[in-house]
Parts: C-alpha cells; structure tokens; sequence
C-alpha cells in the first residue's frame, strides 16, 4: 500500500513539474511571438491522457504481435527439439550402458582366464622346481653313495669303515639341506603367488556367477580358451615328463643303493672264493653226554637248533625277493657258508664228543683199577691232584657213602700225618677242599684218605 502512495506521489510531482514547465514555455513563447496566435480551425486545441490512452489502443500494430508469437512458437519448437533429443540421447545411454555390461562381462571372463593361465604357469614352475631340487639331491646321493662303495672295497677295519661312512653321512646330510633351503625358498614364493592368484579367481567367479545369463554371447570365445588351455595342459605335461624322468633316475639311484654290484675289493673276493658252494644242513641230535658231562643241556640244544631253523627262512626270503646285480648271489653265498659254518660246527661238536667219550672211557679204566687196589687196603680213597687246594681232585672207594662237610684225614705212611680236607659233592664228581696242614708238607697225589664215619 505504501509502494502505491508513492508512486503516486511521484506521479503528482511530475505533472506538477509539467505544468510549471507548461507556463515557462508559454512566458517565453510570448516574449518571441505576437501577442495572440489564431487558430486556423477556430478551435482551442486541448490535450487529454485518456483520450490518447483511447487512440493508442485503435492504434495497434500487428507486426509486433506476429513477431511475439512467431518467437513463442519457434522457442516452443526448440524446446520441443531439444526434449526429443535428450530422450533420445537417454535411450542411447541405455544401450551403451548394456554394451558397457557385456565388456565388464568380457572383462572379468578375460581376468578369469589369464589367472586360470598364470595359476597353472605357477604350478608348472613349482614342479619345475621340485624336479630340478630332486636332481640336485639325487647327483650328490649318487656322488656319496660312489663314495661309500668305494670305502667298503678299502678293506678298512670295521671300527675305521664305521667312521669314515659316518663322516660321508653327515657331509651328505650338510649339501642336501642346503639345496634343499636353496629351493624351499622359491617353492614357498611360488605357492604364496598361486594363494593370491586364487583369492582373485574366487571373486572373478563370484561376479561370473551374477552374470551367469550371458554367458552365452562368448561361447565362440570360450572354444578359443579352451583351446589355449589345452595347450598350456601339454605344456604342464611336458612338466610331468621331466617328473617322470627324475623318478625313472631315482628309481636307477636306489636300485643301484639297495642292489650293489661288488666289482671289486674283499667283498668281490669272498664271493669269488664261495659262490660255487652248495652246501646242505647236516644236523645231529641231542648226545645224553651232553647232560652228563654238564656240556649244555636238552633246552639250550634245541634253542640253537632253532636259530638255525629261522636263520635259514630269513636268507631263502630274501633270495625269493628278486634283488638285481651282485646282491642275489651275495644271498646265495651267505646261505651257502651259513650251511658249511654250521656242519663244520656240527663235525667239531661230534669229533669232541667222540674224544671226551674215549677219554672218559679211558679213566673209567683208572677208575676200576684204583677201586680194585682200595678193596686190598684200608684208605677209603686217595688224592689225585691238589694243585687248587680248594678243588682237590680226589678218588674215594664207591662202596663209601660221602655227604658234603664230611672230614678226611690224609697221610702219606701209617704214621705220617698230613693234614685235614672237608669233602663235598659237585656235577663233576666228589671234591676236596683243604682244611688244615700239620706241617710244612703238602699234598700230593696219591696221599691216603681216611673218612671219619659219622
């Protein structure tokens, strides 16, 4: 309401001002025009704002008008056009952004691909790597194990051998682990990059499975994929051929451990000198002497005889298993002089037996005829030897009973005494151990014994 009061009041101003400027052109009209101006038409000429507001509108121009909305249209066609186009615009976005979709497809198919290749690649190596630290280790097992072979063959004493082969054994041991630290670091690196590479794959397969409906838009591709991976699977082969390779080597490395050829040295000899033997067990029984003579008794005879028995079965075991180079005919030596080690021993124990039985027959002999001579005499028996006054050998008269602790006098006359024995009984007959002496004499063989019967 205020705006309208001023501008109105500003209107007033101005006409006021007009008038004021009105009356100042007519006192300078008359001061240089004459006194009185007569209209031609008779009129008094009068200005009117409403009646010019009047003509005004009669007086319109059309040109204008046209022109105004002539631009309204053409602005309202513009933007007709430039609506057209942005929807146009919008839909090709669409189709750019599918097409975008399908190269983000093709994108993570790629991806997926490539670390299908490098994961493979990866593994290829690692087993490359393996073979090659397998090879380092099996030439210095082959190296040391020429070594070996060749010490045996040196004849060496067996406390030598033993020290020499526990020093090849454990410089051996030093270059292994060191091939082995060599390679287990590159080994271990190789398997940290398949570990990462894999956790790629996984997300690449996540998101494939997302868009698992279009994955038939790559099939041509997926042949050609197919196609390098069955080459990049040749090559891997090519990596289990060399695996291959060093196993049939290891496989010639251990045969050639565990099946020697001896080509030379002691070992060489013995076989040379005892391969042609055939020998076969030839085993005796069990002699009563044996227990008689206290020699070994009914049980420790047949543990032995079983020893034998399994020693045997172990030997013709291992000739069945099928060894290759000198080893069969080291088996076949070893059974052949276990058989003649033991008959030489069975011929040793039977010649023995023989002679003890001679012997014992020959001081049965004695025997009898110191028995004879005792029934003519008085003594009840007579030392034989007291060479260990502990364990004196001595012959009593058998019809006289002798219980261990009984005392014996012994003399050597009627009426020179000697000296005392305690006698006892033991596996090999009746024993003396002495008591006291009488004098400075000592025993001698064939002194005269006197029990006192208790």
């Amino acid at each position: 309401m205020s705006e309208q009061l001023g501008w109105r009041m500003a209107n007033d101003n101005k006409m006021k001002k007009k008038k004021d400027e009105s009356k100042e052109i007519v006192s300078l009209a008359g001061k240089f025009l004459p006194e009185e101006i007569v209209n031609s038409d008779g009129r008094t000429e009068i200005y009117s704002l409403e009646e010019e507001y009047a003509k005004t509108r009669k007086n319109k121009n059309w040109f204008v008008i046209f022109t105004v909305v002539g631009f309204i249209l053409f602005i309202s066609l513009i933007t007709y056009l430039i609506y057209n186009y942005s929807t146009d615009k919008d839909r090709n976005i669409e189709v750019n952004i599918t097409e975008f979709d399908d190269l983000r497809l093709k994108e993570i198919l790629n991806s997926t691909r490539i670390t299908d290749n490098n994961i493979q690649l990866a593994k290829n190596d690692i087993i490359k790597l393996q073979v090659e630290m397998r090879n380092a280790i099996l030439e210095v097992n082959n190296r040391y194990l020429q070594s070996q072979n060749a010490l045996l063959d040196k004849g060496y004493s067996d406390a030598e051998v033993k020290s020499r082969l526990a020093l090849l054994k454990k410089e051996e041991e030093a270059e292994v682990n060191s091939i082995k630290k060599k390679y287990d670091g590159l080994i271990s690196e190789k398997r940290a990059y398949v570990s990462s590479v894999e956790q790629e794959k996984i997300k690449a397969l996540r998101e494939l499975e997302k868009q698992s409906k279009k994955f038939g838009k790559f099939s041509d591709e997926n042949k050609v994929y197919e196609q390098k991976m069955k080459m990049l699977t040749e090559s891997s082969q090519s990596g289990l051929a060399l695996m291959a390779n060093f196993y049939e080597r290891y496989v010639r490395y251990i045969i050639q451990k565990y099946n020697p050829l001896f080509s030379s040295g002691e070992v060489k000899s013995a076989l040379d000198r005892n391969m042609k033997r055939d020998e076969t067990l030839n085993l005796k029984g069990y002699d009563d002497l044996y227990q008689k003579e206290n020699i070994i008794s009914k049980k420790r005879f047949d543990e032995t005889r079983q020893k034998i028995y399994d020693q045997n079965v172990l030997i013709q075991r291992l000739i069945g298993v099928g060894y290759e180079n000198s080893v069969p005919v080291a088996l076949r030596t070893i059974d052949n002089l276990s058989h003649s080690i033991v008959n030489d021993y069975e011929t040793l124990v039977f010649s023995l037996l023989s002679t003890v039985k001679e012997k014992n027959s020959e001081l049965e002999d004695y025997r009898i005829a110191l028995d004879a001579v005792l029934k003519e005499k008085p003594e009840s028996g007579y030392i034989i030897s007291a060479k260990d006054t502990s364990k004196i050998s001595v012959h009593i008269n058998r019809l006289i009973p002798v219980h261990d602790g009984d005392e014996a006098l012994v003399f050597r006359t009627d009426d020179l005494y000697i000296g005392k024995i305690i006698l006892y009984r033991t596996s090999d007959g009746i024993k003396g151990k002495l008591d006291s002496l009488a004098g400075k004499e000592k025993l001698r063989p064939f002194d005269r014994i006197l029990i006192k019967v208790k």
